[in-house]
């Protein structure tokens, strides 16, 4: 069947990555020989780009390659970054897919502080770089699958799935198969961070539409695990740097920057919930537990807001410049908005019936001495697991029997090692490895959390386990609500402006613009809008540093737009007097 015109020709694609599995062995060669040139660091470190082309020259030189072949080269790179997910250049960390120039340059880094290898390191290595290159292929390609329209995605799964299993079955004994579930590359593809957070819920709802039912549990339990190990790796690193897990300032902040992973993750739960839900009313243990075990995961970042504090939960996942559009003084929901709203109470019904399952459940999970537990992994994106596994190619004797989906479940002292064993490099100090040996108590503080708010949930309810939460009384002019005792006025700490003039007048944080509408844009803000002389906005702090503590505010003099889009941002949170009244409120 024909692709439709000005589309990615995803079957071109699959042909194209046949081709050099055919020619394996040549391409290999070629790469080898770049291994071989001991470079200048002047030359090439600080040129990632470079190398990545060289290593993608030794693909397209191949002799009988078509004209047409030639010109795919680049065009899923350029299909993904136009779909919105170019990666943010952040200078200080490397911030891409699995990249084979990235992965050289390291080597040569390596190589250059220890000695640079014979000819049979030299192979070994560039067959995992020509792995590389492949499954960064294959990761483009898995977020073409919808391009054809939702009834083509199943069946181009199963293509881009063969693939797969086509380079690892070419591949040496002696290379680590990578990654084994072509479902686990659509969450792998969107790990880096970008500036537009869009496209992550587009694909969200194209997951929810298409494919059969296991392929869509496998990629929601996929997404939810990974974002799981990423939000608890935030945290190992603060703690790391001394700071308490119990330290309020660090609940703030993970809280306040996290809207998009606490967003996807409710939105990957609810199917992992549904089916739980019906698994406990009978089916196989076995994938009862495996559905528990990735949705414990899930929880694991922030339990009590997960599954005690869903009306805090709410407001934290909202992303105002996605959800929202103000509307000639009044504010509603876009489809994307509504959508995540239909889930947010969806969620909040799923928790509630199977917390009492889960507390019983979750208890299989408990981290134990001498074995590995994915509560104490690490990792800043996904794509560095897969960075770790290729790096340990570098040596020679190391042979990997595990792969990506399996750093996400638990296992023995030997798939403890094997986490254990990712840092440990020749070029890498004594202190750093010991930095970030896997880390027992960790992993025991992070299960321990979960199983108390399960626990909790379970024994009481979320009536009697959360605290009082605060509202916010929208005034026009100041002043309390009729009737009722005085409320405190916001304090101004959670009030952050560009405005000079209202900095000035000590009623915000100074803050410029440019960092104002990027955290807006990373929905950081329970509300923002314009002012005479920039932006104000009112940070999500506040849900957890007032509201959170039960104590109540008052906003005094909000624009009408910006309250009634306060009020569908904090659904059950904000007060408006009857006079301020701005219609019905669609429920949470």
């Amino acid at each position: 069947m024909s692709e439709p015109t000005g589309e990615v020709p995803f079957a071109a694609h699959i042909e194209l990555l046949r081709l050099f599995l055919a020619h394996r062995g040549y391409i290999v060669e070629k790469i080898q020989d770049l291994l071989s040139a001991r470079p200048q660091p002047a030359q090439y470190l600080p040129d990632r780009a470079s190398l990545f082309r060289h290593v993608e020259d030794c693909f397209f030189t191949l002799p009988g390659i078509t004209a047409a072949q030639l010109r795919l080269r680049g065009q899923l790179q350029q299909a993904h970054w136009a779909s919105g997910f170019r990666p943010r250049d952040m200078p200080e960390v490397f911030n891409d897919l699995i990249d084979p120039g990235e992965m050289m340059a390291r080597a040569f880094n390596l190589w250059r502080q220890t000695r640079w290898p014979g000819r049979s390191g030299r192979l070994r290595y560039a067959q995992t770089l020509f792995n590389l290159y492949l499954l960064r292929n294959l990761e483009l390609l898995v977020m073409r699958l919808w391009d054809a329209g939702a009834d083509s995605a199943g069946d181009r799964l199963s293509r881009a799935q063969g693939v797969l299993d086509q380079l690892w079955e070419s591949s040496p004994a002696d290379q680590p198969v990578l990654v084994r579930d072509a479902r686990w590359l659509i969450p792998v593809a969107q790990s880096p961070t970008t500036d537009d957070l869009r496209p992550y819920f587009r694909v969200a709802a194209q997951v929810a539409n298409s494919f059969g039912e296991q392929d869509r549990l496998e990629i929601h339990r996929a997404g939810v695990a990974m974002a799981g190990g990423h939000l608890r790796s935030q945290l190992r690193h603060f703690t790391m740097q001394g700071t308490a897990l119990a330290d309020p300032q660090l609940m703030l902040s993970t809280r306040g920057s996290n809207a998009l992973d606490f967003a996807m993750t409710v939105q990957g739960l609810v199917p992992l919930l549904q089916a739980y839900e019906l698994a406990t009313q009978g089916g196989e243990p076995a994938a009862r537990l495996e559905l528990a075990d990735a949705i414990c995961q899930g929880l694991s970042a922030d339990p009590q807001l997960f599954v005690n504090r869903l009306d805090l939960l709410a407001a934290y996942t909202m992303i105002e410049q996605l959800f929202i559009v103000p509307e000639q003084g009044r504010a509603v929901l876009t489809p994307m908005g509504q959508r995540h709203v239909d889930l947010l109470e969806r969620y909040t019904a799923l928790i509630g019936r199977v917390s009492p399952a889960l507390a019983g459940d979750c208890l299989h999970f408990r981290p134990l001495p001498g074995r590995y537990s994915p509560y104490g992994i690490m990792f800043g994106f996904s794509t560095n697991i897969s960075e770790h596994m290729a790096l340990q190619t570098l040596q020679a004797g190391t042979v990997a029997r595990f792969s990506l989906e399996d750093a996400f479940t638990a296992g023995d002292a030997d798939k403890l090692a094997w986490v254990s064993s990712w840092r440990r490099l020749p070029h890498i100090s004594a202190d750093v490895q010991k930095l970030y040996e896997y880390p027992q108590q960790f992993a025991a503080d992070m299960f321990a959390r979960v199983a108390q708010a399960l626990r909790m949930r379970a024994a009481g309810g979320v009536e009697n386990v959360a605290a009082r939460t605060g509202r916010l009384f929208i005034m026009p002019h100041g002043g309390a609500p009729a009737g009722t005792e005085p409320v405190p006025e916001l304090p101004v700490e959670y009030v952050i402006s560009c405005d000079p003039q209202l900095v000035a007048a000590q009623g915000a944080q100074p803050c410029e613009q440019a960092r104002l509408l990027r955290d807006r844009g990373e929905g950081m803000y329970i509300v923002s809008y314009r002012t005479p002389g920039g932006w104000t906005a009112i940070s999500k702090d506040v849900l957890t540093a007032v509201l959170g503590a039960g104590r109540d505010a008052r906003i005094a003099g909000l624009p009408e737009e910006a309250a009634a889009v306060l009020r569908l941002m904090c659904p059950g949170l904000v007060e408006i007097p009857a006079r301020q009244a701005l219609g019905p409120l669609p429920a949470v």
